[in-house]
């Protein structure tokens, strides 16, 4: 993600649109979003996306990666599907080109 692009987040709800490339996300500042919060891992997990196809995949994080509350490691996401890391949730919405909203 573009450097101008990097997000950190302690509360509230932010959009962002999925594109071609990886989102890293995790507590420390090197990930595209920051996510402020113990019960997140420093590297927690990344959205990445192949064509039309997304994906979430948890990279050893310490307390896992949900979707749609069930343990993932790797897996596609689709619209309607949550996401979540730690406190954190992550709502994929599939409106304009696959943004998910974040809280």
């Amino acid at each position: 993600m573009d450097a101008a692009k990097k997000q950190h987040y302690k509360q509230g709800i932010h959009e962002l649109k999925l594109g071609p490339g990886a989102i890293t996300l995790g507590r420390a500042g090197e990930n595209d979003i920051n996510i402020t919060d113990k019960s997140v891992s420093a590297q927690h997990a990344r959205i990445f996306t192949y064509f039309n196809t997304s994906y979430i995949e948890d990279v050893d994080s310490t307390n896992g990666t949900f979707l749609n509350d069930k343990k993932i490691h790797k897996h596609i996401i689709h619209p309607g599907d949550v996401i979540r890391l730690g406190n954190y949730s992550i709502e994929i919405t599939g409106k304009d080109e696959w943004p998910f909203r974040y809280c």
